[in-house]
């Protein structure tokens, strides 16, 4: 089963009209909990009145900006309107508590948007009031340059662990109320084709060099719903190259698919400068 997290990081259904979340939010497995201020740019996209819940992860990218996948925010709209209750949590290892609370303004899904293929899956949110930077809310520089395969590379976020049982009650897909990283390496166009169809079978989505890429740790080791949207970060230069759109199965031995930053210069870099003020 691919995680797109439509199976995506917090699955919705149309309750009179309002989307209403499904209790299957998940996160990295395999991981560490991240040090305190070690991801600055990491937001959290909450949601929620009485109880907050979140649906996927972000990167400070602007003062206003937060860079996000286009499934991501697809599930917070009604219509083209957001849902009132929708927030970005920055400067926090915990989703649900700390930080500083940004109310949201507007958004930008890629108007070429593929949700049945999951390609284009990237999109923008921003935010009301200017984020007051300090060593634990930072703006993350993007790469559009080509990566290769066999670079290290880091990613968290607050998606599914795995299953757990507590009080003889198991939980499918638990998400850490503490921030997850994993180190990972990417791959090769042709590794990662390889790789996926060994698991995947002929169901495999087929993978498009010139905007998504991918990595892989080991079996038992990788994203899971929940980590959508998040960012691939290179641990050499700091810079982000990717973001959490896709995968088969949570860490089932297939690689996990990102958006390819340098694919979208042309749709970031003017939302970019519109916003750097």
């Amino acid at each position: 089963m691919f995680w797109k997290f439509l199976f995506v990081f917090g699955v919705f259904v149309e309750v009179n009209g309002v989307p209403t979340p499904v209790k299957d939010t998940p996160f990295i497995i395999g991981g560490v909990t991240a040090p305190e201020a070690y991801a600055p740019h990491m937001a959290a996209l909450v949601f929620g009145e009485r109880v907050k819940q979140i649906m996927c992860g972000g990167s400070i990218i602007g003062l206003r900006l937060v860079l996000t996948a286009a499934h991501c925010i697809e599930p917070l709209l009604v219509g083209t309107e957001l849902i009132p209750s929708f927030r970005i949590l920055v400067g926090s290892n915990k989703w649900n508590s700390g930080g500083t609370v940004a109310k949201v303004k507007d958004y930008i899904i890629h108007p070429k948007w593929d949700s049945k293929n999951i390609k284009n899956d990237i999109g923008v949110v921003i935010v009301k009031k200017k984020f007051e930077l300090n060593d634990r809310v930072a703006i993350i520089s993007l790469d559009f340059g080509l990566v290769g395969g066999n670079e290290k590379a880091s990613v968290t976020g607050w998606g599914a662990t795995g299953p757990n049982e507590v009080d003889n009650v198991v939980n499918l897909a638990p998400t850490p109320d503490d921030l997850q990283l994993l180190y990972v390496n990417t791959l090769s166009h042709r590794q990662c084709q390889e790789q996926m169809k060994s698991v995947a079978g002929d169901i495999a989505l087929p993978i498009d060099r010139d905007v998504e890429i991918c990595t892989f740790h080991s079996y038992k080791h990788g994203l899971c719903i929940g980590d959508s949207g998040s960012a691939l970060v290179i641990v050499s230069t700091g810079k982000q190259v990717g973001i959490v759109s896709w995968g088969y199965n949570c860490a089932d031995g297939a690689p996990d698919v990102y958006v390819r930053i340098s694919g979208f210069k042309h749709f970031l870099c003017p939302i970019m400068s519109k916003y750097e003020d």
